[in-house]
């Protein structure tokens, strides 16, 4: 009997240079049971020609041509499209190792997880930094999961370092969950979010076979655009509102929604003076708002604690600061 079909969907905007050489590096895996769904999400270069030419060698290659409406709408779009018993993503300028995804199903199915999930390594192109390559195995049920996975440990915020197993997207697909499509900043963690409260059981192995590519004019490395501060405000939003029911969840979104709320209101630089301003001053006035609340959370470390409120009430003097330490470092 054949393994089941693993469908790995690939979001490509404007990496013509690019996209052969992912697709060589998925094609490549020893798992044998795979179907590519790439998807070009209205891209203004070659990256399409580049899709359909390598389709027409590769049959289990299938080429989703979309006006441009974003990552997360390609990658559902492609999940859609697909026929998989198991979907993965990669980035479509990234590369994965031979064994990836083979591992990856055999943890799945060994410790009969939903999500079977792994470490990562970015690499810059003077060095290579490992996240984090313990070699260590964590089983998360869904409280566990969720709670790893707000707190930044032994979840990757990513999507591209995972497998998830089809019905995990079922309400993700019927627009029935707390995913905004529009966002293009932390999307990747409110679309984990989704799939993780989907979950009964997933499985953290920590090695490292994904390689996150790190050049000049990816989107990691651009300048400083107005939602890669507004989004993950709003993400923490929406993240308060949908953990309300579990106190220990509700304090972790609350920590991520300070922390972006801080960042966007003491942000001395980047783009107009009018539209930073404007967001500075939005930001700050949430934070007042919703620092009482911060400081009586139960459980919450005091050095954050500390921190919210020197934003809060001195967030020129903080920025200032921190910007020198930045620096420094």
């Amino acid at each position: 009997m054949s393994e089941p079909l693993i469908s790995i969907v690939i979001p490509c905007y404007n990496i013509e240079s690019y996209i052969a050489r992912t697709l060589d590096s998925v094609f490549g895996q020893t798992y044998p049971n795979l179907e590519v769904i790439a998807v070009d999400d209205g891209s203004k270069d070659g990256t399409g020609a580049v899709l359909d030419r390598y389709s027409e060698r590769e049959p289990r290659l299938h080429v989703l041509h979309q006006n441009n409406q974003g990552v997360s709408y390609a990658r559902l779009n492609g999940v859609s499209a697909s026929s998989g018993d198991y979907i993965g993503f990669v980035d479509g300028d990234d590369l994965i190792d031979p064994d990836m995804y083979e591992r990856l199903y055999q943890n799945a199915v060994h410790y009969k997880a939903d999500i079977s999930h792994c470490g990562y390594r970015m690499v810059f192109p003077d060095r290579t930094d490992y996240y984090y390559n313990t070699g260590e195995t964590v089983l998360q049920n869904r409280k566990r999961g969720i709670s790893d996975l707000l707190e930044g440990t032994n979840v990757e915020p990513g999507l591209w370092n995972k497998l998830f197993r089809r019905e995990l997207f079922v309400k993700l697909l019927q627009g029935e969950t707390v995913m905004d499509m529009t966002m293009r900043e932390n999307e990747d963690l409110l679309m984990n979010y989704c799939l993780f409260s989907e979950s009964a059981q997933s499985v953290y192995e920590d090695f490292c076979p994904y390689q996150y590519l790190i050049r000049n004019s990816s989107s990691s490395q651009g300048g400083l655009k107005p939602h890669i501060l507004t989004d993950p405000v709003h993400i923490g939003e929406l993240l308060l509102e949908e953990t309300k029911q579990d106190p220990d969840w509700y304090r972790l979104a609350a920590r991520y929604y300070v922390t972006k709320l801080i960042k966007a209101a003491t942000v001395r630089q980047g783009f107009s003076s009018d539209k930073m301003s404007e967001i500075r001053e939005a930001a700050h006035k949430k934070l007042t708002a919703f620092l009482p609340e911060y400081l009586s959370l139960p459980g919450e470390n005091a050095k954050r604690k500390l921190m919210a409120a020197w934003a809060a009430y001195a967030p020129r003097l903080y920025g200032l600061v921190h910007q020198i330490y930045s620096h420094r470092n």
